[in-house]
């Protein structure tokens, strides 16, 4: 079974990006998110131009990285996925950097991270960010710098934890999914089945029950052949 999660506001209790942008960034990226969330540049695209913006030194943005809030109950959820033998992948389309050094501050360091790539010019005193895009696909309907369809493939048993924009083209193809906030309510609105969650503690709960449960119980039929 895999076990693909969302991190900005899924795991990190804020989105991480918006809070590096109002720390180290101009207010005009303000300006490039209102084009984003009005559709007249994509995701992709919204992104590049908001970390052009960050005047920072490596150091000073690390530092403010290590004070990035997560949601504590995550911690003992990998610990429960290992236990269990599920393989888990932070799936996002945030900065791969801002990920790992939060997760490396929690010796998580080990989770496979899907992100875009911040890409720093050392030879700057005031760090020049620029973003490549290892994982975009030109056919995402999203425009998003990480097309999660083109990841999170349905395989059976998949399980998507998530909460934003992001993760919406995406509720579609994983078999189970955990949603809140935005997510929650996208699936609501099309009818998607999901499971309301508030924290990965509520996360673990369910999916130990799904683990647990016999085969004529929804969403354990997948899981069953895996387990």
């Amino acid at each position: 079974m895999q076990v693909f999660c969302d991190f900005d506001g899924t795991i990190s209790k804020r989105d991480v990006t918006d809070l590096v942008l109002e720390r180290f960034a101009p207010p005009e990226w303000h300006e490039i998110e209102d084009q984003w969330t009005k559709g007249k540049i994509t995701s992709a695209q919204c992104m590049q131009r908001q970390v052009r913006l960050i005047r920072a030194t490596g150091e000073e943005l690390d530092a403010f990285l290590d004070m990035v809030e997560i949601d504590d109950s995550f911690i003992a959820f990998k610990a429960f996925c290992d236990s269990k033998g599920l393989n888990l992948t932070v799936v996002s389309d945030g900065v791969d950097h801002f990920i790992e050094r939060v997760l490396a501050r929690l010796g998580l360091s080990g989770i496979p991270v899907v992100a875009n790539k911040l890409v720093i010019d050392p030879a700057k005193d005031d760090a020049c960010f620029d973003l490549d895009f290892p994982f975009i696909n030109a056919a995402c309907a999203a425009g998003s710098g990480v097309c999660k369809c083109n990841v999170v493939a349905p395989s059976g048993d998949d399980i998507y934890v998530g909460d934003g924009r992001s993760d919406f083209c995406v509720s579609n193809e994983a078999v189970t999914v955990f949603a809140k906030a935005k997510l929650a309510d996208y699936c609501h609105q099309r009818r998607i089945p999901f499971i309301p969650y508030g924290s990965f503690a509520d996360v673990q709960a369910a999916v130990a029950g799904i683990l647990s449960s016999p085969p004529r119980q929804p969403f354990a039929l997948s899981v069953a052949k895996s387990a």
